[in-house]
């Protein structure tokens, strides 16, 4: 090989490609259907196989591993966060290109394939309401104190002033932990941007999903790390655990 085809294909291969993460959506189908539908595998192995195997990056460009970097990242909130799209699509025979523009559109508005856009957060009870205020007062979640029909409103989406976070992790904390407990929609994060309902702790500005999005990762690693019987509270960890007591006390008036 002459040196200038050698120094093409050296090119050629540390660039990173234009359709990389179509392509990196096709291999994580692949690999879901050979590992997880064939019983090779747990899911959460899988995943972090996945991940794992994908993250190192070929090129040398600053830019070029600053996006690579971004994709599987993308992949692996993808994969931990909405197994409802990841069961839908790449459960399938088939995983074309449309279908990984609708699965990735979906995953970036916060949407599911078959619930309506909401209009409001949840509807709670007269009970629950009142639960989720002396939860919220306790904690000091909102810099001013709020009455219970300020919780309703925000709930409501009805709110005509944002509610201004003390700690904006512990808002996104406080708003995930009811998702996982399946009492947000899927697209709460955006919910709550378009519709202004907190702002932030900082600037006094409408927090924006990916705010939310950015404070809950942080919170989840943070609580990943704890040791076993550690009281380290740094980080929101000691809140994170205050939110799941609060939600199983809240579970019992559903």
């Amino acid at each position: 090989m002459c040196q200038c085809c050698a120094s093409c294909t050296k090119k050629a291969e540390t660039e990173l490609p234009k359709d990389e993460l179509w392509q990196l959506y096709r291999t994580a189908y692949k690999q879901y259907q050979s590992e997880v539908i064939n019983d090779e595998k747990d899911y959460s192995r899988y995943v972090n196989d996945f991940i794992y195997y994908h993250l190192p990056c070929t090129s040398i460009r600053e830019a070029d591993i600053r996006l690579h970097v971004m994709h599987v990242f993308s992949l692996k909130e993808l994969l931990e966060e909405r197994y409802d799209l990841v069961d839908a699509f790449f459960s399938k025979d088939s995983f074309e290109e449309k279908d990984f523009l609708l699965m990735d559109y979906l995953f970036n508005k916060g949407k599911s394939l078959d619930e309506p856009e909401p209009v409001y957060l949840a509807h709670f009870s007269d009970n629950q309401i009142h639960i989720i205020t002396d939860f919220v007062s306790s904690t000091s979640l909102f810099k001013s104190e709020v009455t219970e029909n300020d919780i309703k409103d925000l709930f409501e989406c009805k709110l005509s002033v944002p509610l201004q976070a003390r700690v904006n992790r512990h808002v996104a904390i406080f708003f995930g932990k009811l998702r996982d407990h399946g009492l947000l929609p899927y697209s709460w994060q955006m919910i709550m941007e378009s519709h202004k309902l907190v702002s932030s702790s900082v600037s006094n500005k409408p927090l924006r999903a990916s705010q939310l999005r950015c404070g809950l990762s942080q919170a989840r690693v943070a609580n990943l790390r704890k040791m076993p019987n550690s009281n380290i509270l740094d980080d929101g960890i000691g809140f994170y655990d205050s939110c799941d007591i609060f939600i199983q006390k809240l579970k019992e008036y559903l």
